[in-house]
């Protein structure tokens, strides 16, 4: 293998070894192993397939699609708010601030450049590191 693909090898395995990826997948697996996490996840499902199914209809009826996007909209806010669920995205957001950090050091690195909001060089502006 050249130098370039043993470094992205040893970055992604340095990725998948981190706190944010294992907190990540564990917050994960909690989540989906909630009876109501899974209930409530199915129930949305469910509403959006009736919504799918009203949506194709010849004349799709507007208050059907408003009271079932409200019945969404519910079970979406009911999902959020389950200790589990707030767990699941807080890490999620976490892993994510951590691959946007290194997504910019890669392009600083190649380009010199950081996208505006970027990288400031300043590591007290970043919000990633803390």
């Amino acid at each position: 293998m050249s130098q370039v693909t043993d470094c992205a090898r040893a970055l992604a395995e340095a990725i998948v070894a981190s706190e944010e990826y294992t907190n990540m997948q564990i917050n994960e697996k909690a989540a989906m192993s909630d009876p109501a996490v899974t209930e409530a996840m199915g129930r949305y499902l469910e509403l959006k397939q009736t919504l799918d199914g009203v949506m194709h209809q010849e004349e799709p009826d507007p208050d059907a699609i408003a009271r079932i996007g409200r019945e969404m909209d519910e079970v979406q806010q009911a999902l959020n708010a389950m200790p589990a669920v707030e767990a699941m995205t807080a890490s999620r957001q976490a892993f994510s601030a951590l691959m946007n950090q290194v997504n910019q050091i890669l392009e600083f690195i190649i380009t010199g450049e950081v996208e505006q909001g970027g990288c400031t060089g300043n590591c007290a502006s970043c919000g990633g590191c803390h």
